[in-house]
Order: structure tokens, then sequence, then C-alpha cells
């Protein structure tokens, strides 16, 4: 079975998530993609949302997508989520299976600083997702496809929430409702 795995914080997930990962399973032939959302990321300053809010919001988002699941192997952990550790466990559940870590134009430029990112590609291949248009990057180790790109930023929802701005247009209706009802991310 090919497998594509794509963490992040989903801080909150929206829709450049899911088609950047519908894509990466046409481009690449995926039987299926497993999400795998961060405890807490080596690399952001900033503690994400709680576990059970990122969660359930991205439940919402990938609820209709047969090929798409969950692993909260990451949140059940203590302390930072290193995806190298992650690898080590995906080995371990998956080894008759190709794996494939799909990651974004703005993951690959921070690569070198992920802990023990040598080692990582050993453990499994890489795929960057062309994630901003424009951007063509050459580099062996990995594997790169090119897909329609939806521009949007959990940063910037985030940011828009908090200073009272419209956020309706960048979320999943569900997912949108659910921000509202737990009154996530306001100032």
């Amino acid at each position: 079975m090919k497998i594509g795995f794509f963490g992040g914080t989903f801080d909150p997930v929206h829709p450049g998530h899911v088609h950047a990962i519908v894509e990466a399973k046409i481009s690449l032939g995926l039987d299926k993609v497993v999400c795998i959302p961060a405890k807490q990321s080596p690399l952001k300053k900033n503690a994400p949302t709680r576990d059970d809010h990122r969660l359930n919001m991205l439940e919402l988002s990938i609820r209709d997508y047969g090929f798409m699941e969950i692993d909260d192997w990451e949140m059940t952990r203590e302390g930072v989520s290193y995806t190298y550790d992650t690898a080590v466990h995906l080995q371990e559940e998956y080894p008759e299976d190709e794996r494939y870590f799909l990651i974004g134009t703005d993951q690959y430029k921070s690569f070198e600083k992920w802990h023990r990112h040598e080692e990582l590609l050993k453990l499994m291949d890489f795929v960057i997702m062309d994630r901003y248009s424009g951007e063509p990057i050459s580099d062996d180790r990995f594997i790169t496809i090119n897909q329609p790109v939806i521009e949007i930023s959990s940063t910037i929802i985030r940011d828009r929430i908090r200073d009272g701005e419209i956020v309706r247009h960048q979320l999943d209706p569900e997912v949108y409702q659910y921000v509202k009802e737990n009154h996530l991310y306001e100032a």
C-alpha cells in the first residue's frame, strides 16, 4: 500500500491543507493519507490550541474523504514533536508499505533545522508539495510534486479572528462553526 503522512499543528485546519492532501493523493497514486497533528512543533514558539480542539476540527474537515484518517500518536506523547520519532514509529507501524511524508515548501526551507534531518531521509521518502506557486525546487533528496495551490495560512486565520475580521471564506463551514462556538483564537 502507498501511504502519505501529513503532519502539522492544524491550528486551525483549513481547505488549503485538505486541497494539498487530495492533490498529493492524485499525483502520487496514494491509497490513503494519514494526518498527524503535532503536540508542539520544535520550530514554533507559541503553544498550539488545545489538542482536543485541533483533533475535533481536523475530524470535521476530513470527514467526507474516505482515504484520509488521523493518527494522534504525537499528541499522546509528552514534550516536543520530532518528525524523526514519528518516522521511526511509522516505520514500525507500516513496515511493508511505501511511506511518503508530505511537506510544504515552507517546511522544506527549514528542513536542515529539523532534528536528525539526514537520518529522516533514510526512513521514508519526503515529498515537497509546492505550496506557493513560482518556487521551483531542485533537490535530489526529495520528491517534488507541482500542484494547483490554495494560499491560505493558519497564522493569518488566527490573526484575523483575534482582530475580529472575516474568516468564514477560509474555513470549512463546520470548522468555522466549531471555532465560533468554542471562541477559539479570539483576543
